[in-house]
């Protein structure tokens, strides 16, 4: 008599394990490569942040007034196509760091710097410098009036990842998001919201930040 059988097939245990170390891997890959990015982001963004406050401190040193704040700056840089501005310099930074105002003397500061030779790009230039996160850079007169204010100027960066945030900071300071040289605030998206907004009490990896470093 002929028997018939039926033979399944399946994984054995030694197959599913393969199976599960390579998945691993692959996740710790994908991990590691996410990790080793931000890394990069926030090294890039406190070398731009320290190098902008050397920039700021060389313009004032070399000329007597701030960028942005410079009566003098078309006539010094009339080849460079300056902006004009109307400010007598009285030594503040009107408007906000990311102001869109063309006219703002935040935003004048960078063609400024920009005529000065001290950041790249040309004297008629006032836009923002991106920063790693997707945001920008930005000075300011003064932050977070709400609590803990900044009274003097300030360079600020959006758009920071939670992480990221917290890393500057403890690269730079106390890691703390409400005490020290640097402060950040949850932000809302808006413009100036710097200005009057309050500083976080702790740092969350899932939220943005805007972060403010006094000068």
């Amino acid at each position: 008599m002929k028997r018939n059988s039926t033979y399944n097939a399946g994984f054995t245990l030694v197959e599913l394990s393969i199976v599960l170390v390579i998945i691993g891997l692959i996740i710790g890959g994908v991990l590691s490569g996410k990790q080793i990015m931000l890394n990069a982001q926030i090294t890039n963004a406190v070398n731009a942040l320290q190098a902008y406050q050397a920039q700021f401190q060389t313009y004032v040193q070399n000329y007597g007034a701030m960028p942005g704040d410079d009566a003098k700056a078309k006539e010094r840089f009339s080849s460079a196509n300056v902006p004009a501005n109307t400010t007598t310099s009285d030594g503040t930074l009107d408007e906000t760091f990311d102001s869109t105002s063309d006219t703002a003397e935040t935003r004048l500061l960078w063609a400024d710097l920009r005529a000065a030779g001290l950041v790249k790009g040309a004297g008629s230039d006032v836009t923002q410098p991106a920063n790693s996160f997707g945001g920008i850079f930005g000075f300011q007169h003064g932050a977070f009036s709400g609590t803990g204010a900044f009274t003097t100027n300030v360079v600020c960066l959006s758009s920071v990842p939670g992480d990221a945030a917290m890393s500057i900071d403890s690269r730079l300071d106390d890691g703390v998001s409400n005490t020290g040289s640097i402060s950040s605030m949850v932000s809302t998206g808006e413009v100036g919201e710097a200005e009057n907004g309050t500083p976080a009490t702790t740092y969350d990896a899932a939220k943005t930040y805007t972060t403010c470093a006094k000068m």
